[in-house]
């Protein structure tokens, strides 16, 4: 069973989800990324019973047919106004959900084809990403044009 290389849905969440996910952004502890090219910081979290059902909801609305395993999750902030940082993951899968930050194109994440940029995907809150990261080259655009700081959650996902 084969995957779409990118799928993006809007308004993943209903609207009492997104709070759940949102309402205490700005209080948790964010640590500095440990590649200092990244310009973002991090918060890690596990599966637990609390969280459980956005971990379903994903499978749900983009690998239904498939297992995969979350080999790491986290809050993200990031405001990279320095360079393009155009990379592959090391993770099959990659899970991106927008959720605070000025909708901007600029904001989002582009991807690569044939070694250039060609897709530019805009921070809208609430926007789920799900891509094939390990052959997808992508990079957030915040370099690129008018950005401003964005809170995310990128989960990433292995084939097992």
């Amino acid at each position: 069973y084969m995957l779409p290389t990118i799928q993006i849905k809007d308004n993943f969440l209903d609207e009492k989800e997104f709070k759940i996910l949102t309402n205490n952004i700005d209080k948790i502890t964010y640590a500095p990324m440990t590649n200092p090219d990244n310009y973002g910081f991090r918060h890690h979290f596990e599966i637990s019973p609390k969280n459980a059902w956005f971990f379903t909801k994903i499978k749900k609305q983009f690998f239904p047919e498939v297992n995969l395993k979350v080999t790491e999750s986290s809050y993200h902030l990031r405001h990279n106004t320095k360079k393009v940082l155009s990379h592959y993951d090391e993770a099959d899968y990659n899970f991106i959900l927008y959720l605070v930050g000025e909708e901007l194109v600029y904001n989002g994440t582009g991807f690569y084809y044939k070694n250039k940029l060609n897709t530019y995907l805009g921070f809208v809150e609430n926007r789920a990403l799900f891509f094939d990261g390990k052959n997808n080259i992508h990079t957030d655009l915040q370099a690129l044009g008018e950005s401003s700081p964005r809170y995310s959650i990128n989960i990433f996902y292995e084939t097992f």
